[in-house]
């Protein structure tokens, strides 16, 4: 499951899926937002993996029957509450003695996945939304991005730093891909009260036009 949703555009076709209709090729690279030609490699790894299958249309005139693609029997994939993919991850990171920069890669690609195509997005609502999908309780007020009801942890009571930085990585992966200039910075990150607090710099302040965030620090 982890190597299936670790992929943006696998993850995708997954959701494209999720909700039981048979799609075709070019449904799945619509909704994965990526030409057939890129999609169509996700797909054959995700029907060699079992994750999806092929659906052979009836035939109907000339030409050949049309294919379709459905999800497997029996597979699903979490579509409210990622808490279970945070563990994955930083499981899988401290299991492999990843370092903090592959952690980081894997949490910002994901974080960018999200968003789609760059521009048009409102950070105040994606942000939050983003980092509910790991258990984060997340708003953004001015320049600083405030996280509560860390679930650091809970997934993680040996090294909550791991998803803290996961978190983080998505942060910035949702920024980059918002086209929003703004950079994570400064992180305060209290285990215990089970918050934390990211300083967003550069670009626009979320939410504002034509004004510069301000560092905000406690």
């Amino acid at each position: 499951m982890l190597e299936a949703v670790a992929d943006p555009v696998r993850l995708r076709i997954i959701r494209r899926l999720s909700d039981g209709r048979t799609a075709s090729l070019a449904d799945l690279a619509d909704a994965a937002g990526v030409h057939v030609n890129t999609v169509r490699p996700r797909v054959a790894e995700l029907e060699d993996a079992a994750v999806i299958e092929r659906v052979t249309g009836a035939p109907s005139g000339r030409g050949r029957p049309s294919i379709g693609y459905r999800l497997a029997a029996g597979w699903s994939v979490p579509t409210s509450d990622f808490r279970g993919l945070a563990q994955l991850l930083a499981a899988l990171a401290l299991r492999a003695q990843a370092r903090g920069r592959d952690l980081r890669a894997v949490g910002a690609e994901w974080g960018r996945s999200l968003q789609g195509r760059p521009g048009g997005h409102d950070i105040q609502a994606d942000l939050p939304q983003a980092l509910e999908r790991l258990g984060f309780d997340a708003r953004v007020e001015g320049s600083t991005l405030r996280l509560e009801s860390c679930p650091c942890r809970l997934v993680l009571p040996d090294h909550p730093e791991l998803v803290c930085e996961l978190a983080a990585a998505v942060t910035q992966g949702v920024l980059d891909g918002s086209g929003s200039g703004l950079t994570v910075a400064e992180r305060e990150h209290d285990v215990e009260r089970r918050s934390c607090t990211i300083t967003l710099v550069g670009g626009r302040r979320p939410g504002a036009r034509g004004t510069r965030p301000r560092n905000r620090r406690r």
